[in-house]
């Protein structure tokens, strides 16, 4: 790993600057292309997991989403690799780690990361290639199928709007909550490009045209107006020698002024919007109520991270104070607060859901007198220290979930370099955490109170109402438009715009020549590992009678402990209740704790407390289907081991299920934020829904987070002022009955010390050993439902799925590639580019699970008829050597993503539970390394016998599901 020197010249690339980050071990560069202007940052460390992006600062002038469009539309082949879709050839057959790309409201990003390095070179050059050389100057049926175009198959047929980002959107703007932030996005910054929707607003999508998009390529997508990413152990001086000859020598320097102007402030400003609901629900306690600030500017590194950590103590926790008083106050049923610094003048967004707009005023003037009283009266010290410590905790722990880490730190240096601040100013946090830190016990928050929320001169109030009527009055106004303009058409101009679609149709049906493949660089299979990634051994010991699992794993100071108590202790009826209990615990005072002082602790001493419901296929020797867990989990620094199981043991036995009222308004804010959730994830309801008509492990997960837990939610919240009692009793029993050391299982992922220091404090968990009965599992009722849940949506969720296993089929890794291949060639090329959704994909497991879905799907009966015919794919697919090898790369991919400490643990855990050995891991990687293209036909019987169950679900527009309501066994609002 060579280093840089400040000052010299590399490959035409000037080291402008060199620091070193102590806070994420790495030296950072600073460079610049002398003769193109473009700027680089290179992040060097030992990580592995290498991390190349090329981003544009991108402002919009209009909602038509022109970035956006552009953003898929270029990663659709190019000078150098002409094939129709090299992003998903790389999809099919890459080692990547990363792989995708965004478009923010200021700036459109391409990243890719892969541990491989001839996969990582083989992805840079793809992605330089698409964004500097791609073929939309030469094919504008890229911009019509990625973006918008007339679809017109027949000169008698009707003229509808189709096109793949057209279609996100749409599904984008059925969520109220889009539509909210949108709105608050324009009361804030209505001067400025914010005002705009960069994603594209379904509306004025259709008045872009192809020359425009054309030319916001040739305005924005330049060096000079480019920011270059390299992260990692990686050589490179070869990577900037790479760029520069391949690309960057190509231009000069230009001058073009791409700067964010500020918004001048506003004052309070008011804004009023709707959004659809369907005509038969009522559009009483549906109101989001929205007050919202402009906070400085996102070069103020302190005052940025200041405001992330208010923003959690005022709303975030269950002690947060004006959340509670939000909530005491009857005026919604639940608040959500959200900060974004990922743009130039950052805002703080306050918000009532399922409220009404009489109650703006009370609302406004609530959180205004309550703002007042904190910065008067001062914050709880142990709150503010809580909150403080909780974010020292994320930041040093910087676990990003599914990103590669080295993804999350290029997304927060853009947070500065993409405004003309030091690119380091986000990788930094120790000076802004220590003046925070030493400054908060001198009303340094309630300072930032005053001046820049209850002193604001840059604000806003906006109120979203449901409209009854919008989602129709918008599809009539399209339709109404767009036979206008047919009509208005001569038949030679039908006769073209027929041709035109006959013609995209034919370029999405015409495969790519197998010379314009061999084009694209590849990996072959001597470039992955044909042995399983070793993993992380478990070690089964017994503790105070407890059977523990060790997983060491070199997690630093932090330790990750888990307890998995198995549900199979209760009834039936009882399982809804567990997704409750889930939200309940921690949200009550204690015997020993108040709310307030609790959730102080919480975060003093701990780095989460988090209570969930999980569900593991069987083992080989369970008996059953599944395997249902109730589990907490608690991340924790070494030192505070047994304070954090003390407190575990606390929730566990101490919490007040009697107070009423607070189990009163913490059901009416889960019934409110399911109802939120409905229409933003129709794919995983619909998903849930058909699961269960066919799975045991289905139903039983439906209970705790589909349709069904819905329902059981939202009628419990309807009668919990007469229920509550009844609730509090069912609690408590469920707790005697489950929180006991006989269904236990604990698992700690950490190092030896932390290990030590577990077992010294076990005992502190003080668990009942009381003797329970295990009751039969639940099962499903086996009965193809086939149900349509209709919403104000403008797109449709369509799943339809059965278990194989039923019907005689065995799992194999094979399975796997024939999973990538459906995925990323039959139902990409069917339900996406030419069904026009926003994604297709297909679901399948070890256990027998094995579905097929759609995502912001214009259609519903095509979208059946693509699974019904994936059988007949599959039977007649043929694939060279190449190909296949392509296949079993990219399905590898799947299996081998980097994982956290945090993960590795819980995949152990999961491998624990459902007796997956290595040895086993190994056989269905053997299998998925000899996969043919005759395994794949072999499939043909299976898919067909899975299709034919007709087991399905759909989820999405009331007129569409109506047009095809003979294929459903009920049809109903998906919202009650």
């Amino acid at each position: 790993m060579s280093s840089l020197i400040a000052g010299e010249v590399y490959s035409g690339f000037e080291v402008i600057r060199k620091e070193y980050i102590r806070e994420i071990e790495s030296s950072v560069y600073t460079l610049e292309h002398q003769q193109s202007g473009a700027r680089l940052l290179y992040v060097q460390n030992q990580d592995d997991n290498k991390v190349f992006s090329v981003t544009f600062r991108t402002p919009p002038a209009d909602s038509t989403g022109v970035f956006h469009i552009l953003e898929h539309s270029v990663l659709c082949g190019s000078g150098k690799f002409p094939v129709k879709e090299p992003f998903v050839e790389l999809l099919k057959g890459s080692m990547k780690t990363f792989l995708n790309a965004f478009t923010f409201g200021d700036k459109t990003m391409y990243p890719v990361a892969s541990q491989n390095d001839q996969d990582f070179a083989n992805l840079m050059e793809v992605y330089l290639d698409s964004v500097f050389q791609p073929n939309i100057y030469s094919q504008p049926e890229i911009f019509e199928q990625e973006g918008w175009h007339y679809e017109l198959p027949n000169s008698g047929d009707e003229l509808i709007y189709k096109g793949v980002v057209y279609n996100e959107m749409k599904g984008s703007y059925s969520s109220p909550v889009t539509v909210l932030i949108d709105r608050i996005k324009k009361s804030l910054y209505p001067g400025t490009i914010y005002r705009h929707s960069s994603g594209g607003d379904p509306q004025h999508i259709p008045a872009l045209t192809y020359e425009q998009f054309l030319e916001a390529h040739r305005n924005y997508y330049h060096p000079s107006n480019s920011y270059f990413y390299l992260y990692g152990d990686l050589n490179i001086e070869a990577r900037l020698q790479f760029i520069h000859e391949e690309y960057l020598s190509r231009y000069t320097r230009k001058v073009m002024d791409t700067s964010i102007p500020l918004q001048a402030s506003t004052g309070m400003t008011q804004l009023t919007a709707e959004y659809p609901i369907l005509e038969t629900e009522t559009a009483a306690d549906k109101t989001y109520l929205s007050l919202n600030y402009v906070i400085g500017t996102s070069l103020d590194r302190e005052l940025n991270l200041a405001f992330a950590i208010l923003k959690s103590m005022l709303m975030d926790s269950s002690a947060a104070p004006l959340k509670q008083a939000l909530l005491e106050s009857g005026l919604g049923k639940d608040v959500v607060a959200f900060y974004s610094d990922s743009m130039v003048q950052p805002m703080l967004g306050i918000a009532l859901t399922h409220s009404n707009p009489e109650a703006k005023e009370e609302f406004v003037n609530l959180v205004r007198a309550t703002l007042s009283r904190l910065a008067a009266d001062g914050l709880d010290e142990k709150l503010v220290l809580a909150a403080v410590n909780s974010k020292e905790f994320e930041l040093r722990e910087a676990d990003f979930s599914q990103y590669p880490k080295g993804l999350t730190y290029n997304m927060e240096v853009m947070k500065a370099w993409l405004y003309d601040g030091l690119p380091s100013t986000y990788l930094e946090y120790e000076a802004a955490l220590t003046a925070i830190r030493e400054q908060s016990s001198a009303r340094y928050f309630e300072r930032l109170i005053e001046t820049y929320l209850l002193n604001s001169n840059h604000c806003s109030v906006v109120v979203l109402q449901p409209s009854q009527t919008l989602a129709g009055e918008k599809d009539a106004a399209v339709r109404s438009r767009l036979a206008s303009y047919k009509a208005s058409l001569a038949p030679a101009q039908l006769d073209e715009l027929v041709l035109s679609t006959q013609k995209l149709l034919a370029r999405q049906n015409t495969p790519d020549p197998a010379e314009e493949l061999e084009k694209l660089p590849k990996l072959t299979l001597q470039d992955v590992n044909p042995i399983a990634p070793a993993g992380v051994p478990t070690v089964e010991v017994a503790l105070d009678g407890i059977k523990v699992l060790h997983h060491e794993v070199a997690a630093g100071a932090i330790a990750y402990i888990k307890l998995y108590w198995d549900t199979s202790v209760l009834a039936a009826q009882q399982i809804p209740y567990l997704e409750l209990l889930a939200r309940v615990l921690g949200q009550l005072e204690t015997e020993a704790y108040s709310i307030e002082e609790l959730t102080s602790e919480i975060g003093i001493t701990t780095g989460g407390i988090r209570f969930q419901n999980e569900v593991f296929g069987a083992g080989k020797s369970a008996e059953g289907s599944y395997q249902a867990k109730f589990s907490a989990r608690i991340k924790v620094m070494q030192g505070n081991i047994g304070g954090s199981l003390k407190l575990l043991h606390e929730l566990l036995y101490g919490s007040n299920l009697d107070n009423l009222s607070k189990l009163q308004e913490i059901v009416r804010r889960e019934a409110s934020g399911m109802e939120s959730m409905l229409t933003q994830k129709g794919n995983e309801i619909a998903a849930s829904r058909v699961l269960s008509y066919f799975s045991d492990r289905g139903m039983y997960e439906e209970q705790l987070g589909g349709v069904a837990y819905y329902r059981f939610i939202k009628e419990l919240a309807r009668s919990i002022d007469q229920q509550a009692e009844g609730l509090a009793d069912t609690l408590k029993e469920i707790c005697g009955l489950l929180f006991n050391t006989q269904n236990l299982t604990l698992s700690l992922t950490g190092t030896a010390d932390s290990y030590a220091e577990f077992a010294a404090h076990v005992q502190e968990l003080d668990l009942s050993r009381r003797v329970v009965e295990s009751l039969p599992l639940l099962s499903a009722q086996g009965q193809a439902v086939n149900e349509g849940f209709m919403s104000a949506s403008q797109v449709q969720y369509v799943v339809k799925g059965y278990d194989y296993k039923k019907l005689g089929f065995a799992y194999s890794g094979k399975l796997q590639v024939l999973k990538k291949i459906l995925s990323l060639t039959y139902l990409w090329n069917t339900v996406r580019v030419k069904g026009g959704a926003y994604g297709g994909n297909l679901l399948l497991r070890r256990d027998g699970v094995i579905l097929f879905t759609s995502y912001r799907d214009p259609n519903l009966l095509e979208t059946l008829e693509v699974y019904d015919r994936a059988s007949q794919f599959a039977g007649e697919y043929s694939a060279d050597e190449a190909e296949m090898e392509r296949a079993i790369i990219g399905t590898l991919a799947m299996l081998d993503q980097p994982l956290s400490p945090g993960a590795t643990g819980r995949q152990a855990d999961r491998h624990y539970f459902e007796q997956i050995t290595a040895e086993d891991l190994q056989q269905e990687r053997n299998e998925i390394l000899s996969a043919t293209a005759g395994d794949i036909r072999s499939y043909a019987s299976l898919l067909e016998a899975v299709t034919q169950q007709n087991y399905f679900c759909v989820v999405g527009g009331e007129s569409k599901l109506k047009s095809a309501s003979g294929a459903f066994g009920s049809l109903e609002e998906l919202v009650k």
